[in-house]
């Protein structure tokens, strides 16, 4: 038996609660947009979680907690190609952690990817009984009862934050005059203030973080309230269209379909995500999404650009510096040094790799960016 539907249908903490209460036995998948995640259930327990949300990787946890570095990590996944060794077990080997920390770390990644989905506002759900758990995910034993606390403090959080940050767009600055020595010891507030040399988006923090939107949000809301930074500038909200909403979303979706036909898949992409924005459960969207996505697949990547070319900057970082990036294009720039390859970068980046790739595609049509040749050493004998 399976079930399947939506938070509108069924709101989490009563998905949960249900399969907990039933004693279900099973897999739980959760979809909103591209971003796909697991939970494994036994006798209504909760022992495993997975996710493909590159913020939620192994490696980024280990980034955000600055147990290691990115060269550290890039050494690791370039032995990792070569041995098939886990990546836990390679970090060991070179010092950098110790057997506790790899399972710790493991545990909180796999906790923190359920705790997550309480922030999401839609998504869909599907649950399959009598599904075992993978062999290589961790088991974390965790109670429903715990995991719904927990989730609904931090939605409750989320909601104080968002009245201070109302977005990932809102800027944010440090205030010199009232850092002390207490606060410039705390190892977490300390690395905040150094990637905050400038007034910064918060989306930018979160993907210099190498962590997810509660964790740093949560930081700065912390930071904000003891007086250590301040809001410079937050989002505008956009001006609400004279049409209906069900008029908006149709003129959308016929603009999306005409984008999709002139195999403009990436504008096609972007505005069947606005329509589903005002609609998360549409329908035509979400099959538009995936159709265009399909497609840009066979298009981001070509003799001139594979993921073994190493991308370099053909603009100055003057020049650049005046120039207006999303932040996500912020990070992939600040990673190009004319020596990490596009599959190093996009095994760095927080950033979902068919996006990332999309924006290496765009920097180099606009002249940002070229691509030198793989060398031996990367496309091998």
């Amino acid at each position: 038996m399976s079930l399947s539907g939506d938070f509108s249908t069924m709101p989490l903490p009563d998905l949960l609660q249900w399969l907990a209460m039933s004693q279900k036995t099973g897999i739980l998948i959760l979809q909103r947009g591209d971003v796909v995640k697991e939970i494994y259930f036994r006798d209504g327990k909760i022992i495993s979680s997975s996710s493909n949300d590159p913020r939620e990787f192994f490696g980024q946890f280990l980034l955000a907690y600055g147990k290691i570095s990115e060269e550290d990590l890039l050494a690791a996944f370039k032995k990792q190609a070569q041995t098939g060794i886990k990546l836990g077990r390679l970090l060991v080997m070179d010092g950098h952690l110790s057997e506790d920390d790899v399972q710790r770390f493991l545990r909180i990644k796999a906790e923190e990817a359920i705790y997550d989905l309480f922030l999401w506002e839609d998504g869909d759900f599907k649950f399959f009984n009598d599904v075992p758990s993978q062999a290589n995910h961790v088991p974390i034993a965790m109670d429903v009862t715990s995991i719904l606390m927990e989730g609904t403090r931090r939605a409750d959080e989320w909601a104080r934050i968002r009245k201070i940050f109302p977005s990932q767009e809102t800027i944010v600055s440090i205030i010199p005059e009232n850092l002390t020595r207490e606060i410039l010891a705390d190892p977490l507030y300390n690395r905040m203030i150094q990637l905050m040399e400038s007034p910064r988006r918060i989306l930018d923090l979160c993907l210099m973080f190498h962590s997810n939107d509660f964790a740093v949000n949560k930081t700065l809301y912390d930071m904000y309230s003891i007086g250590i930074i301040g809001v410079v500038r937050a989002a505008e909200e956009k001006a609400l269209s004279h049409m209906s909403p069900e008029e908006h979303i149709r003129l959308l979706c016929n603009h999306g379909l005409k984008q999709f036909n002139a195999g403009e898949y990436e504008a096609c992409v972007e505005t069947f995500k606005q329509a589903k924005t005002l609609d998360p459960n549409n329908a035509l969207a979400e099959t538009m999404i995936h159709k265009a996505f399909g497609e840009l697949k066979h298009t981001l990547v070509s003799d001139v650009f594979t993921i073994e070319h190493v991308p370099y900057l053909q603009k100055s970082l003057h020049e650049l510096n005046d120039m207006t990036f999303t932040p996500q294009e912020n990070y992939i720039i600040s990673r190009i040094n004319g020596v990490n390859t596009v599959q190093a970068i996009l095994r760095l980046s927080p950033i979902q790799e068919l996006q990332a790739l999309m924006i290496f595609k765009r920097l180099a049509k606009d002249g940002f960016i070229g691509f030198l040749p793989p060398s031996e050493e990367s496309t091998g004998p």
